[in-house]
């Protein structure tokens, strides 16, 4: 368990924090490329750690993530006109760049130079993978984008979806970590596992697996070792990237990846990625992703009312917490462990379930929960190591995180030993 000032220090990623500090060493994704696809298109609301901002592409392109509120009396920017290179006010007129400039200010004489000392918070942008990511760290330490395999592979290869969750951003990442969990909570009554992805006949043999962790520069490795039917082993071998990334298991392509970035405190969006390294994806599995079947639920665009007020543009699954998920009795009973259908459900019922912020003082950890308990004391690590000026290594390091996971049935039983007989594939080229 952690104590309340731990788990406090881990949880808490708004401007100031000192785990707000060390997210913002990294660059985070915030939104999927084709959510601004088009020029002069509408904004879209964020809050990315307690920060309200606006999204948009501008006439040439170029994508701003700026300030949600106009400098002028705060009104709101998501109301804007997004017109020659700049947002528009609609409340008096001022107009801002990407950059956070204000470029017009119609409401002052035009011999007026005051608009050339007005601006907005704005925060770099790249597009990267498919996804919009933004840099809201100090400027001289603007690090590396993170060179993850589904990024090297053109966009036809690939499906991502963003969704909202109603908890902290730990609280997903743990799941993500956690192979124990697969053995039960996505289990079928049935003996079809085809579609279910890291669910397989030996994680139903072998409900107890045996975790080993190595750690490395991006973050850890490690190894869930389960009895297999014909005697031999399955290993599950997962990656955690700092700050929060997980790249899970599956047993063969396409496969997929999860992002977390915190909203605030209490809320959190999970990037979803599923693709092929070789080949474009078909109809039929991109039609299996988005129903939920693989690693992401049925989506619903929203604009949510965060309970303090700002709205943010999301897409919110619509089996919910609202509908308890749509639990079904009956299936549970009859058909497989949660009365759930979806995968990506089934987890987001277990971590929005838990509270915004699990109490993490109440726990009783066992020996399945290595790899959660080695990602709290890396963070927690990182996170101090930074107050003393030590900067995050991964960061900087893009390079570092071109790896990928891997499913083997081994009579090999020692993790290392194993590790290396897998390392060519688990390298992402």
């Amino acid at each position: 368990m952690l104590s309340a000032e731990e788990n406090t220090r881990l949880t808490s990623t708004n401007a100031g924090t000192p785990m707000g500090e060390l997210f913002r060493r990294f660059w985070l994704p915030v939104l999927t490329q084709d959510e601004l696809a088009e020029p002069d298109g509408p904004p879209l609301r964020l809050r990315v750690m307690g920060e309200e901002l606006i999204a948009f592409r501008d006439t040439s392109g170029a994508i701003g993530i700026v300030s949600a509120y106009c400098a002028h009396r705060r009104a709101s920017l998501y109301f804007g006109r997004n017109e020659g290179c700049g947002l528009r006010c609609v409340y008096h007129g001022w107009k801002f760049d990407v950059s956070g400039q204000c470029v017009e200010m119609p409401t002052e004489p035009a011999d007026s130079t005051f608009r050339q000392r007005v601006s907005i918070t704005s925060y770099p942008a790249q597009e990267w993978g498919g996804l919009v990511w933004v840099y809201m760290g100090p400027p001289d330490r603007m690090p590396e984008l993170p060179k993850l395999g589904w990024s090297l592979v053109p966009n036809s290869h690939r499906i991502i979806a963003r969704t909202f969750h109603e908890c902290n951003y730990m609280q997903g990442l743990e799941g993500e970590i956690d192979t124990a969990h697969i053995s039960f909570l996505h289990k079928w009554f049935d003996d079809d596992y085809s579609y279910k992805g890291a669910v397989t006949a030996s994680t139903q043999f072998d409900a107890a697996p045996r975790l080993t962790v190595q750690e490395t520069d991006y973050g850890f490795v490690y190894g869930g070792r389960r009895d297999s039917p014909d005697g031999r082993y399955l290993w599950r071998l997962t990656h955690w990237l700092a700050p929060t990334y997980a790249v899970v298991p599956y047993q063969s392509w396409p496969r997929g990846d999860k992002i977390w970035v915190p909203i605030d405190d209490r809320h959190a969006v999970a990037f979803s990625v599923y693709y092929h390294r070789d080949r474009p994806l078909t109809d039929e599995e991109r039609t299996n992703f988005r129903g939920g079947l693989v690693n992401a639920p049925e989506l619903e665009r929203c604009a949510f009312e965060l309970p303090d007020g700002p709205i943010v543009d999301i897409w919110r699954p619509k089996h919910h917490r609202g509908r308890d998920y749509d639990l079904d009795r009956e299936i549970q009973r009859t058909r497989n462990f949660t009365g759930i259908r979806a995968v990506a459900d089934q987890d987001r019922a277990m971590v929005e379930g838990m509270g915004k912020i699990v109490d993490r003082t109440g726990e009783h950890l066992g020996t399945t929960d290595i790899a959660v308990i080695t990602a709290r004391r890396r963070l927690l690590r990182m996170s101090r190591e930074l107050e003393q000026g030590i900067e995050p290594y991964a960061a900087q390091h893009g390079d570092l995180y071109s790896v990928r996971a891997a499913v083997t049935t081994s009579a090999e039983a020692d993790f290392h030993r194993l590790l290396a007989t897998v390392a060519d594939e688990m390298v992402a080229r």
